[in-house]
């Protein structure tokens, strides 16, 4: 590496042509050029065109400024430039040295320096920007290796993520849904931007293990009641873990898919684990698949196909999140409308009688308090600040907005 300027702030004569004379013959031109300023508003002006990498030999008093100024400038002028800065200091005690480290000097000597010492102090700058040019260049090198394998693991993603839905005809549909509703079923239950994050990108690959089945079972749940349909439902999650490996640093997002056949009560694929062991994310996306599944069963009917979930809460699946997922629902009804919502939220203090529930109402322990549909009256609603108080229900109450 050349060393491209040399600046001598000196405003003593005979010693910047001392440093001049010796320098010139360590840092020959053309590869180094050596400029010279004694006055501030010349060296202002050098520094506006200043060159890098750079050596800087600075005079701790000049004439009109104080060089620790200077240097302290230089500094904050050029904060990611290679430079090495040595401070020439006109008294030689230990605390003008202090004070020189202080302003950010790389180095310092004492006037009138010996040119032996000149010349080390000089190699040693040399060799300082050497090493730091070095890294920087590895530096950018493992920044571009980095941007390549970013790019190349984006490709893998979107391939195996076309090639999913290339075989699974409502995965695009399905899994875009999902990357949706996912993440806001979470946000309901955890304040962790990460799994937040994890579930949403999870969700994408829904349906990748299903690719180890054949055509006659690629719609066909993993799991029946809770238990493999068919032998073969055994190898999806494993077929899922080895295709998405071949995507780097994708770890989170395999364990997330690896487990979502497992069933609250342990009784699930592919490890058996059970209830809180199971993570957040999978268990959101074991309600969601299956919501699909149990909505196509029903003719497209939602509170048809949350009922069917409901009947396995607590045994396959985590009762909070189907009724999350209900909430949802309601969230995407009412959300953006004004006036004219079919349904709307409620405080518990604001339900009259006559009103009539859009969703169930579940309650914190996990019953199913009432069901949607129910006409309220007076002892219902009185049911419903009584379990608010000792149990507490999940989300809001949702009403149809119709007239009494």
């Amino acid at each position: 590496m050349d060393i491209k300027r040399i600046y001598i702030f000196e405003d003593d004569p005979a010693h910047a042509t001392f440093l001049m004379n010796i320098l010139s013959k360590l840092f020959p031109p053309p590869f180094t050029f050596i400029k010279v300023a004694g006055k501030v508003q010349d060296i202002v002006d050098l520094l506006k065109e200043a060159v890098f990498p750079a050596i800087f030999l600075i005079a701790d008093e000049l004439e009109d400024a104080n060089g620790l100024n200077i240097l302290k400038k230089i500094n904050q002028m050029f904060v990611n430039e290679l430079k090495f800065s040595i401070i020439m200091i006109t008294r030689n005690n230990q605390q003008s040295s202090i004070e020189a480290l202080k302003a950010g000097a790389d180095d310092f000597f004492s006037k009138p320096v010996l040119t032996e010492m000149l010349i080390a102090r000089l190699m040693n700058a040399k060799r300082f920007l050497t090493e730091k040019d070095f890294i920087k260049q590895k530096e950018v090198q493992i920044q571009h290796l980095e941007e390549e394998n970013s790019k190349n693991r984006q490709k893998m993603i979107n391939l195996l993520y076309q090639f999913q839905n290339s075989k699974i005809p409502i995965a695009a549909k399905v899994t875009a849904e999902m990357q949706k509703s996912a993440p806001w079923i979470a946000s309901k239950l955890t304040d962790d931007l990460n799994i937040i994050d994890r579930v949403k990108d999870a969700a994408k690959f829904a349906y990748i293990g299903k690719l180890s089945l054949s055509d006659a079972m690629i719609n066909l749940p993993v799991l029946t009641n809770g238990f493999p349909t068919n032998e073969k439902m055994n190898e999806v999650s494993v077929y899922a873990k080895d295709m998405l490996s071949q995507i780097t640093n994708y770890e989170d997002i395999i364990e997330v898919i690896e487990h979502t056949y497992e069933n609250f009560d342990g009784s699930g694929i592919p490890s058996k684990i059970k209830g809180w062991e199971i993570s957040l994310e999978s268990r959101i996306l074991h309600v969601l698949i299956d919501y699909e599944f149990y909505l196509g069963k029903n003719s497209g009917k939602q509170s048809k196909a949350i009922d069917a979930l409901f009947n396995d809460a607590h045994r396959v699946y985590d009762f909070q999140i189907i009724a999350y997922l209900d909430q949802y629902f309601a969230y995407l009804s009412f959300r953006g409308k004004t006036g004219n919502a079919k349904e709307v939220p409620m405080l518990v203090s604001e339900l009259k009688p006559g009103q009539t529930l859009s969703r169930n109402i579940f309650t914190s322990s996990g019953l199913k308090l009432i069901s949607s549909g129910t006409r309220l009256n007076e002892d219902t609603i009185h049911k419903i600040l009584s379990i608010n108080k000792e149990d507490g229900v999940i989300g809001s109450i949702y009403i149809y907005n119709t007239p009494l």
